[in-house]
């Protein structure tokens, strides 16, 4: 496994977090949580807040493949670079997300939200890339 040069992955504060907090910890203190749980999640404008507020989650090149994050809520959040490969995303919630450069090879997406999302160079469930935001 091959951590993705993640330099901002600070504590996430719990009250904003459902899944399972063990996973939570994990992603908290290695910046990597494959297989997690983060069903119903919270992680909305998850930059804005880390500047704001000095520890909340910023997930630029935030590894969690095969992760379960059915409907979090990413509203938002600056994902750029981030591995979601094969994770479980339905219903979730990432408009007006940076995806610059995100992998979500395999993930399920079912019903996922991405009105306002920004896309380049953006790897898809299907495997294809997305530049559509590219300049």
């Amino acid at each position: 496994m091959k951590k993705m040069g993640i330099w901002a992955i600070a504590m996430l504060p719990m009250a904003v977090v459902a899944g399972n907090p063990e996973d939570m910890k994990t992603l908290k203190n290695t910046q990597v949580c494959e297989n997690c749980d983060f069903a119903g999640s919270d992680l909305r404008w998850a930059n804005v807040y880390a500047a704001e507020l000095g520890g909340a989650p910023n997930l630029v090149g935030a590894v969690m493949n095969g992760s379960n994050f059915v409907g979090a809520n990413f509203y938002g959040a600056n994902l750029e670079a981030a591995q979601f490969v094969g994770a479980d995303l339905t219903d979730a919630d990432l408009r007006w997300t940076s995806l610059l450069g995100a992998n979500f090879t395999g993930a399920n997406m079912t019903g996922a939200k991405l009105d306002g999302a920004i896309f380049c160079q953006t790897g898809m469930p299907d495997g294809s890339v997305n530049d559509a935001n590219c300049q």
